[in-house]
């Protein structure tokens, strides 16, 4: 759909991508689906309100909502039309991670890449989506990237506490506490599976698991026709990351002292100096 922008420049929203569903669910923004699209007026009402971050090949458009979510428009120009290539979300906040990138994950898309992530001393791996990543002269193996983190959650079991989740689950199948676990992604590369199992899990390879205890808990309001998030501070072995999901997806109440696992996206925003 192209919509006009000030008259002038002719704005273009591609489909929305796989990730939108799980950013729209967890953020209580469900209102913004319009059938099988999303409420594009809406998202050009945000877009003309958002501050404009140059990149190479194209901008962000950054718009900011009282809770702290950032909706991230990826922009390239096409002539005088200009292109939604696709629509991000992140949620800003305190958690702090410093990073050095092993390789690129998945196919990219404009002005968007993940990558698999280590830190300094390599005994931690993870998968992130970076945002505002095409603001960075290079990203490769020699860089360290401080990283402000966040992570929507696809699927989440809530536990009373670490004892709790081990009662529950047959030894083998336990996850160490607070280890990040790239899972999909080492299973698409286990050579010892068939190409039909290897490529499923290949289509969800960014999906991190990990289990965590749970440091504290709060709503947030957007200031948008009364919509909110919760967002949940947990502990890892990279630092704390803050879970973004709605109250409604839990049937168990979720608060300080609770013990997740947890089956999520990791969206990572590059802080520059």
């Amino acid at each position: 759909m192209a919509l006009s922008l000030q008259g002038a420049i002719v704005v273009h929203f591609f489909p929305w991508g796989m990730h939108m569903g799980i950013y729209l669910a967890n953020t209580g923004l469900e209102l913004l689906i319009k059938g099988t699209s999303l409420d594009e007026e809406q998202l050009l009402i945000w877009f003309r309100e958002a501050k404009r971050i140059p990149a190479v090949q194209g901008a962000y458009y950054s718009k900011l909502f009282d809770s702290g979510l950032e909706l991230v428009f990826r922009s390239v120009k096409q002539d005088d039309d200009l292109q939604i290539a696709g629509i991000d979300m992140h949620m800003s906040g305190g958690c702090l991670w410093m990073a050095k990138p092993l390789s690129r994950v998945g196919v990219g898309e404009a002005l968007a890449v993940s990558l698999l992530m280590t830190n300094a001393d390599e005994t931690s791996a993870f998968i992130a989506d970076l945002i505002h990543a095409a603001t960075l002269e290079r990203i490769d193996e020699d860089s360290s990237l401080s990283l402000q983190v966040c992570a929507f959650p696809q699927s989440m079991d809530v536990y009373d506490s670490r004892a709790s989740y081990e009662e529950a689950t047959e030894q083998n199948a336990r996850l160490d506490d607070q280890k990040l676990l790239p899972f999909n992604y080492i299973m698409a590369r286990d050579e010892s599976l068939d190409q039909k199992s290897r490529d499923n899990y290949a289509e969800h390879e960014k999906l991190m698991v990990f289990a965590a205890p749970v440091l504290q808990v709060e709503e947030r309001e957007h200031g948008y026709k009364g919509t909110s998030c919760m967002v949940a501070t947990v502990a890892t072995e990279m630092g704390h990351l803050d879970l973004v999901f709605a109250r409604d997806q839990l049937s168990k109440v979720l608060k300080k002292g609770s013990y997740v696992v947890c089956s999520c996206i990791i969206s990572a925003d590059v802080l520059t100096s």
